[in-house]
């Protein structure tokens, strides 16, 4: 018989939806690139530039007088609003802080109508000078597809998170032509995961929108100009990236703080969306009034720091300007991401510090220019406790790998000192704003973010409270499991019947003709569609206790489906461990198979146990199993010989046989069990 060949095509569809979401993020992500390109030329007019057309600052000051320059945020900002007054005060998910909670909490979703209302208020905010990232809006294009597709297709909670954080990855790329960054940041801080069935589909979709974006866009690093005449720092000052480090977790602390204590201050003052974000507009604007112009983007600002010389006076103002105007914009509600303000405060803060080490000792305008770049990677690590993204986002930024040693050193410093002052980041801070407790560690982030309704199975055996015994009796005799529950005659729950309820009649032919199921009924543990796993572990603390009702969350009980003891932990181990290789292979040697076991392994026919016999697969517990797989069941004899599969709820019957694959103890215990006289 020929073998089968090619990738099963479960395996291969994650893949596939990951090539969709991110040719669909770089496509529609480099569209909304040069959409906010096109605006700001139509609302502000040319720069003196035309080779960077994206150099919002220059064009205003070129273009605009005093109170052009005032006015524009704060109209871009009531436009801004009147969009989201669309959404009638909801507050849908949107940008990078609540798709991480979303990929980690599995909460909430994504729906078209509300993303597309709130990247147009984006577009608004972004357009007309607002001090906010496009990253934002970016990663939400590319995450509404990836939330769409997994709609569409049904995906399981496991893969539906990581096609949204496929998504992330592919607007992050997009934003910054920076795919591995991308890639990065969802590993290290939006999955906390890097294995390897999760971070391909993930660098799939960032490199397929990076392509995409080079094509349309540009292939040069944002900031390679800038970083063309860095020089590389001496040993000396590689070791002071230590102590910017520092300063940088401080600093990170103070922007994060900063930014919650503006959205409250906001808050506090109850206005209408659109006057909200226009007075916050008005702020940026006013700011844009004063050298340096910390409004916009950023992205000219970081290159008049790290490309010049600025004078002291100029990098303090603007890391205080820069800080108001990202303040007065995320606090009154603009829609976008904070990446690259972080980023400009970052360079100011580094060029700040690269003027206190000039009081004590020499340094050359090529040393201050890198200083610039290492602060940005520090705030960036210290605002995100991610320093792996800080490092890898500021070599793509630049592609200048000079900058290695000391970008990593303060990088690691600032993440530690920031960790050290306050254990919230900017994106954990979001999650417990929420009023959501945060997950530790992978373990704790699967119970609490796989819930009731992604492991319900609808199969239960039920019967009515007036059934009699022998009903009863058939149901667990000719049907998998070992719980029966109990219903009135409106369908609510009463209770449950477990096989050991049953058994003290079996012998007692008088008690078992008059006892009904009301008889036999015990109280059913109960669960809702949304309970999180967590919550369950608990109640199966009782070793008599082998499933859980779900019934819904309000209204009658009525019951909706089960929940297995063993679905629990075969859902946790796919969460934490991804899907299990088989290490058994057949090799095929002419047309003769030969069956390739791992070691310490053993392939056996036996009969059915006696405690297995009218258990279906699925109910064989680990102890029971001991660490073997049932493959194949024989009929009794007398029936064919045809073998067949051990799917889950096969039924095993008395007298069948079974082969079974495992360690060779747990087969020599099956087997002794099984049949102790048989040889």
């Amino acid at each position: 018989m020929a073998r089968p060949k090619g990738i099963p095509l479960r395996a291969f569809a994650i893949y596939l939806f990951a090539a969709i979401v991110g040719v669909a993020g770089g496509l529609l992500g480099s569209a909304f690139l040069g959409g906010l390109r096109w605006l700001q030329d139509a609302l502000v007019g040319p720069g003196p530039d035309p080779a960077h057309p994206e150099r919002l600052s220059e064009a205003v000051r070129a273009n605009f007088v005093w109170w052009q320059t005032l006015l524009l945020p704060a109209a871009g900002g009531l436009a801004a609003g009147l969009f989201l007054l669309l959404l009638r005060g909801q507050r849908p998910p949107f940008g990078i802080a609540d798709l991480v909670a979303l990929v980690q909490l599995r909460k909430r979703t994504i729906r078209l109508r509300e993303s597309l209302v709130q990247i147009a208020s984006s577009i608004c905010t972004i357009g007309s000078g607002g001090s906010i990232g496009r990253e934002g809006a970016n990663s939400q294009i590319a995450a509404t597809v990836a939330s769409l597709l997994a709609r569409w297709t049904a995906l399981a909670s496991r893969p539906r998170a990581v096609l949204v954080g496929c998504g992330i990855a592919a607007g992050m790329a997009t934003s910054y032509n920076a795919p591995i960054t991308g890639a990065i940041f969802v590993m290290e801080v939006v999955l906390g995961n890097f294995a390897m069935d999760v971070f391909a589909p993930i660098v799939l979709a960032a490199v397929l929108a990076t392509m995409l974006r080079n094509r349309l866009l540009s292939e040069q690093a944002i900031y390679v100009d800038a970083a063309a005449q860095i020089e590389k720092l001496p040993w000396t000052l590689d070791l002071s990236a230590v102590l910017l480090g520092l300063l940088c977790g401080a600093g990170a602390i103070l922007f994060r703080h900063s930014l919650a204590g503006s959205r409250r201050l906001f808050a506090r003052l109850r206005l209408p969306p659109p006057v909200a974000m226009a007075l916050g507009g008005l702020a940026v604007g006013a700011i844009g009034l004063f050298p340096p112009e910390a409004w916009g983007n950023g992205f000219e600002v970081i290159q008049t720091v790290a490309g010049g010389t600025p004078g002291l006076a100029v990098l303090l103002t603007l890391f205080l300007w820069k800080l108001l105007a990202t303040c007065a914009t995320v606090g009154s509600g603009g829609l976008g991401g904070i990446f690259t303000p972080n980023l400009v405060t970052g360079a100011a803060l580094g060029g700040l510090f690269a003027f206190g080490l000039d009081l004590v000792g020499d340094v050359s305008p090529g040393e201050r220019m890198a200083f610039a770049f290492v602060g940005m990677a520090g705030l960036c690590a210290g605002t995100m406790h991610a320093p792996v993204t800080a490092v890898v986002l500021v070599f793509e930024l630049t592609g200048h790998y000079e900058l290695t040693l000391p970008v990593m050193l303060c990088s690691i410093v600032a993440s530690i000192t920031a960790n050290l002052l306050d254990e919230d980041s900017y994106y954990t801070a979001a999650i417990r704003a929420q009023g959501e407790a945060l997950p530790r560690g992978i373990e704790e982030l699967a119970i609490r973010s796989t819930y009731v309704r992604d492991v319900l199975r609808p199969d239960c055996l039920v019967v009515r409270d007036t059934a009699g015994f022998e009903e009863v009796m058939a149901l667990l005799r000719d049907h998998r499991g070992d719980t029966v529950y109990v219903q009135d005659r409106g369908g609510l729950l009463v209770g449950r019947i477990e096989l050991q309820d049953v058994k003290c009649f079996l012998n007692d032919p008088t008690l078992s003709s008059v006892v009904i199921a009301a008889d036999l009924t015990r109280p059913a543990v109960t669960a809702r569609p949304d309970d999180s796993i967590a919550a369950l572990l608990r109640h199966f603390d009782d070793p008599e206790l082998r499933e859980i009702a779900v019934v819904p969350a309000a209204g009658p009980a009525r019951l909706l489906g089960r929940v297995r003891h063993w679905d629990v932990i075969r859902t946790l181990g796919s969460e934490v461990l991804g899907p299990q290789r088989r290490t058994t292979r057949v090799r095929l040697d002419g047309d003769r198979p030969d069956l390739v076991l791992p070691a310490g392994h053993e392939l056996a026919t036996l009969p059915v146990p006696d405690s297995w016999q009218g258990l279906a697969v699925e109910a064989l517990s680990p102890e029971m199993l001991g660490g073997a797989i049932v493959v194949l069941a024989l009929p009794p004899a007398g029936d064919p010989p045809e073998p067949v599969a051990a799917t889950p709820d096969l039924v095993l019957p008395a007298g069948g046989r079974i082969v079974v694959l495992g360690p060779r103890a747990a087969i020599e215990r099956l087997r002794r069990d099984a049949a102790p006289g048989e040889p």
